[in-house]
Order: structure tokens, then C-alpha cells, then sequence
């Protein structure tokens, strides 16, 4: 079970570094180009998150989940019955 989830992520892997030609690049270069990406996708999904969450739900009258949830002092539980 454990080779096959192996041998799944390394073919994926393999294919990753095929597609974006870093196989032919130097280690330092591609964790370099690896940071960068990460970098980016953190940027993006900060932008989604803040952004776009927040202007689609004004367009389209969406209220916050935060602001109709009540607010729960830390350490105190919220009773259900």
C-alpha cells in the first residue's frame, strides 16, 4: 500500500519536473524556483481569500460566516441543546 502511494507521488513528481523543464536545472535553482512558486500561490490565495471572497458576497448579499456566528470568548464552550 505504501509503495503504491510512493510510486504514485513519484511519477506525479516526475511528470511535475518534465512539464515545467526543472530537471534541467541545478538543485539550488529549483528550490529556488519552488519558493518562488509557493510564494506566488500564498499571494494568490491571500488575494482570493480577502478579496474576492469579500466582494462576491457583497455583490451578491452573502453575509460572513464569522458575522452570524456569536462570538465565543476563548476557553468558554458554546452550549447545544
Amino acid at each position: 500500500m505504501l509503495n503504491n502511494i510512493m510510486n504514485f507521488a513519484n511519477y506525479w513528481w516526475f511528470r511535475y519536473l518534465m512539464v515545467t523543464e526543472l530537471y534541467v536545472v541545478e538543485k539550488w535553482e529549483r528550490v529556488t524556483i519552488h519558493v518562488i512558486f509557493m510564494v506566488l500561490f500564498c499571494v494568490f490565495w491571500y488575494f482570493n481569500y480577502s478579496v474576492l471572497l469579500s466582494l462576491t458576497g457583497n455583490i451578491f448579499g452573502y453575509t460572513p460566516i464569522a458575522d452570524i456566528l456569536p462570538t465565543v470568548s476563548h476557553g468558554a464552550g458554546v452550549k447545544v441543546t
